[in-house]
């Protein structure tokens, strides 16, 4: 049986997301608390929350943390799924708990989840007389299939990424995935091919072309590298 991993970004209702772990009737064995790298409104309170959650987690499974960037969405999805790769390629089954999770983690959540084919899960709460008084149940979330990215594209997403994220060149790009040619005709159907995948990449939010001299520089997104990271 797969270890059962949950993913837990931390605000500063602690008893509502442990109450979602036990209403939610997954089984768990790991649990990741994320937590922003930056100082926000309510720091000191979610830093005590999340002592208190795992020093009661603690007992019961093994509980590690993730520092993601809480002021922007796909930065802080890509923190996320860096870990999550790591769990699914171990053979882990990943539950995401977004519970708790502020707007920016909650988007976060939902785009890690849809990259990484996790399950989404998070409480609803039960009012009553205009106040929340525990948990009404838990909601899995749908996830909407992604646009499927063309082999071709995924292959200089992933040789962009190679690169550390950046290619000085069109022409480089090129010379990595088809090597130097001097034949002129074949010249020109590789770069109109390029260019045609690289447009196509540009309006999903996956790269961005700067123009820079002669060259058009190419640069992976934060979404683009995301893709990169899951599809390898």
């Amino acid at each position: 049986m797969s270890r059962v991993v949950h993913v837990m970004p931390i605000g500063v209702n602690k008893e509502r997301l442990l109450e979602s772990i036990r209403k939610s009737g997954y089984p768990i064995q790991k649990v990741y608390l994320v937590l922003g790298k930056d100082i926000d409104v309510d720091f000191e309170a979610v830093k005590t929350s999340a002592a208190e959650i795992e020093k009661t987690l603690n007992v019961l499974v093994e509980v590690d943390k993730i520092n993601v960037d809480k002021i922007d969405v796909y930065t802080a999805a890509l923190d996320m799924l860096k870990v999550i790769k790591k769990e699914l390629d171990e053979g882990s089954e990943v539950l995401i708990n977004a519970t708790d999770a502020s707007r920016t983690l909650c988007l976060a959540s939902y785009v890690a989840a849809q990259l990484s084919g996790s399950k989404l899960y998070m409480a609803i709460p039960k009012i009553e007389d205009g106040k929340e008084v525990g948990i009404e149940r838990i909601e899995e979330i749908a996830i909407p299939p992604l646009k499927r990215v063309s082999d071709d594209k995924l292959l200089i997403i992933k040789t962009i990424q190679e690169q550390g994220g950046e290619v000085e060149s069109i022409n480089k790009l090129i010379e990595l995935l088809e090597g130097k040619t001097d034949d002129q005709k074949r010249y020109m159907a590789q770069r109109a091919r390029m260019s045609y995948h690289l447009k196509g990449l540009e309006e999903d939010g996956l790269v961005e072309m700067k123009r820079e001299g002669k060259n058009v520089k190419i640069r992976l997104t934060e979404l683009g590298q995301a893709f990169a990271l899951m599809s390898s």
